[in-house]
């Protein structure tokens, strides 16, 4: 399973801004906010799953219908 290259920016952005931290106590509570989806990806020759970030995966779904 892979991460989509947006989770992956999610990432780094919470780690620049929550890192550094005594015991790191504020990023370990930012990445356990984080809430993913795996989600199949369809693509010509096979079915692979990645995590998406739910939120974002939501707002997709609601503006598809």
């Amino acid at each position: 399973m892979k991460l989509h290259p947006s989770v992956i920016e999610k990432l780094l952005l919470i780690y620049t801004n929550f890192g550094g931290f005594q015991d790191e106590k504020k990023l370990k509570d930012q990445l356990l906010k984080l809430d993913l989806t795996p989600y199949e990806r369809k693509t010509t020759q096979d079915q692979e799953v990645i995590l998406v970030d739910t939120e974002e995966y939501m707002k997709m779904l609601n503006n598809q219908q």
